[in-house]
């Protein structure tokens, strides 16, 4: 169920702060399909690796969420990386993720 961007962008900040993690150990990103993303893209391990993904109401909402969490934080991410879509993911990035 979409959310507003000041929820995802608390619950992205909230989840990052619980795990003791320096926000430049993080990438974010949209798509419209995140498990496919993180799996093939990313090389995320979903059983392993740290990461959440929320839906936004629209992909202009969604690229909103990724750039002021870019641009605020220090997070990793391209926004000028083409992608669209309405799913807003995070990840922390390990020896095995991409990047």
């Amino acid at each position: 169920m979409p959310v507003g961007t000041g929820k995802i962008i608390r619950e992205i900040r909230e989840f990052i702060a619980s795990h003791g993690e320096d926000y430049g150990n993080w990438y974010i990103g949209i798509t419209t399909d995140p498990i496919s993303r993180l799996l093939d893209d990313h090389k995320v391990d979903i059983n392993v690796d740290l990461w959440l993904c929320s839906e936004a109401f629209s992909n202009k909402e969604a690229r909103m969420v990724e750039e002021q969490l870019i641009s605020e934080t220090g997070v990793t991410g391209d926004c000028q990386d083409g992608k669209t879509g309405q799913f807003v993911y995070a990840y922390r990035m390990s020896d095995n993720t991409q990047p």
